[in-house]
């Protein structure tokens, strides 16, 4: 056998083996994955995108996730909160000193992002590793905007309804590689580390003197700090 071939035959077989699924005594039930967030306008000037979030940070264990931005540096915090078994998401919205919060009912989604209510995902078969795990691609299309585009999602993360307060509802997996749309802002997360977290502290603190929203004027609140 001739040396090029025997170097393919040694990639493929070290590709199958990092992308292989794990076992049920293999899945991670808690932790903490760090994304980088990349803009996908292009009428957004270098000055605007410097002061943009460019990380996200989630944190969860099988009860309950947390979702953390920080953005237009340090100005604002927007943080969601996710409970898996009662299926409802509570958003932060800190500006300043001021608190904003938006409760929101049973399988409704996050504040403030695009709800892509006509998503439709196909799977592909294909895979790549993101920080460390065994990641699917799928192909999302939206039919109202004609848009398609890629998602990986990993199942070597075990947490049940995993997507249950984000646009993502019918992917069974946690999400390494997606878009999201936060009002004008057209976002693309890919995870770039995982860290296990052993002991989670998931009290959701909220400041007593938090004012309580609607999703609207949280939109709003939002809308107006971004202009």
């Amino acid at each position: 056998m001739n040396k090029p071939l025997v170097a393919l035959l040694v990639i493929l077989c070290l590709v199958v083996i990092s992308c292989k699924n794990k076992g049920d005594n293999d899945l991670i039930t808690s932790g903490r994955i760090d994304y980088n967030i990349t803009y996908l306008n292009t009428d957004l000037d270098k000055k605007t995108r410097s002061i943009l979030p460019s990380r996200m940070r989630l944190e969860f264990d099988k009860k309950h996730a947390i979702n953390l931005i920080d953005g237009f540096m340090g100005m604002y915090k927007l943080n969601s909160y996710t409970h898996f078994s009662s299926r409802k998401c509570s958003t932060v919205l800190k500006v300043l000193d001021k608190h904003f919060l938006f409760k929101g009912g049973r399988d409704e989604q996050m504040c403030c992002f695009d709800r892509m209510e006509d998503m439709e995902v196909k799977e592909t078969g294909e895979t790549k590793t993101i920080a460390g795990f065994c990641c699917k691609k799928a192909l999302v299309t939206l039919p109202s905007t004609g848009e398609t585009f890629s998602i990986y999602y990993t199942d070597e993360i075990d947490l049940k309804n995993a997507n249950v307060t984000n646009p993502y509802k019918k992917v069974k997996g946690v999400l390494m590689e997606f878009e999201l749309d936060l009002l004008y802002l057209e976002m693309r997360f890919v995870a770039e580390k995982f860290q296990p977290i052993e002991d989670t502290d998931f009290a959701f603190k909220i400041n007593e003197n938090s004012k309580l929203v609607s999703r609207d004027q949280m939109t709003s609140i939002l809308n107006k700090l971004m202009e």
